[in-house]
């Protein structure tokens, strides 16, 4: 008996560390985007951004985004089989369900938002109501699409944060985008605690 307790001890530390890197992996995927969102900002600043330097911009960002978030599901989706056999077999669409959920937070956000002239009191509003939306959206799609809701809380704060901006942002004439991106910020800074915080707690068990 002390021996199957002592595997059982043995196989619950493995599990727990293999839990923990998937929290990793996971704070990762959100700390490219807050530096790819705090870089936009340091260059805005030196350069103008607006127009066709912010769409490059982005553009570029969402190509290298997306598959980054794939791999990074995949690596999750290994983890979880390495206890769950199951998992792997279950998660073969990840990659059609992270890049569906971005393109229709990208249709919505960037595109018909945008279009609405009856959106935001200024343009500047409009256009942050747009990127709230898009990244409420997507975010909010792909943990629906991969989790059910049953899992990653952790994203929870990404998408619920822009969401309830959005009232706001309507409302305001000037600063809406920058005030906007700071919400993003904030969203994706606490998420990414509490990846790190659940990895800690996932090793300690």
């Amino acid at each position: 008996m002390e021996d199957v307790k002592e595997l059982k001890d043995v196989l619950e530390k493995v599990e727990g560390k293999i839990v923990a890197a998937g929290k990793v992996y996971s704070a990762m995927n959100f700390a490219f985007w807050l530096t790819v969102m705090t870089v936009y900002y340091v260059l805005e600043g030196v350069v103008n951004m607006r127009g066709g330097a912010s769409a490059v911009y982005w553009g570029g960002a969402i190509l290298i985004g997306i598959p980054l978030t794939i791999r990074i599901w995949r690596r999750l989706e290994r983890l979880c089989a390495a206890f769950h056999p199951g998992a792997r077999r279950a998660g073969r669409g990840t990659a059609a369900q992270i890049t569906l959920a971005w393109i229709l937070g990208s249709v919505i956000g960037f595109f018909i938002i945008p279009s609405m002239t009856s959106v935001g009191v200024s343009p500047d509003a409009r256009f942050a109501t747009g990127l709230l939306s898009f990244i409420s959206i997507a975010i909010l799609s792909q943990w629906l699409l991969t989790t059910a809701g049953r899992g990653e809380f952790e994203m929870i704060p990404a998408f619920t944060l822009p969401a309830l901006a959005i009232p706001v942002v309507w409302n305001m004439e000037s600063g809406a985008i920058i005030w906007a991106g700071f919400v993003i910020a904030a969203g994706f800074s606490i998420t990414v605690l509490w990846y790190i915080y659940s990895a800690f707690k996932a090793i300690a068990r």
